[in-house]
């Protein structure tokens, strides 16, 4: 038991160190925040589009009369289901537009 242990520990600190140089490269390259704000435009616009889609999913469960029969959930857990992805993915896609627009605001300081 301590063994495995010891050898999940030594594993993920092997990985952690694997990481490092790639980051501590990154801080001597120069941010491309003009990049940096189109991926997190884009990111936001793909976040919207799945929090749309689940809206959409949404609605179509709270109008079924019920489930099909033998089915493992019930309409109300659906229903949850739904709402928590589409709060979610708003969260994300206005995080990201809020990114964006922060990089987009560095890239124009320079």
């Amino acid at each position: 038991m301590k063994y495995a242990r010891f050898t999940s520990a030594l594993i993920a600190f092997a990985l952690l160190a694997a990481t490092v140089p790639p980051v501590l490269a990154q801080d001597a390259a120069p941010m491309d925040n003009a990049a940096i704000a189109a991926s997190y435009d884009q990111e936001a616009k793909d976040a919207q589009a799945k929090a749309a889609s689940h809206e959409l999913m949404l609605s179509r469960y709270k109008n079924m009369p019920m489930l099909p029969k033998g089915s493992s959930v019930n309409k109300e857990q659906m229903v949850k289901h739904c709402q928590s992805l589409v709060d979610s993915y708003k969260a994300t896609a206005k995080q990201a537009a809020d990114l964006a627009k922060a990089h987009r605001e560095m890239a124009t300081a320079k």
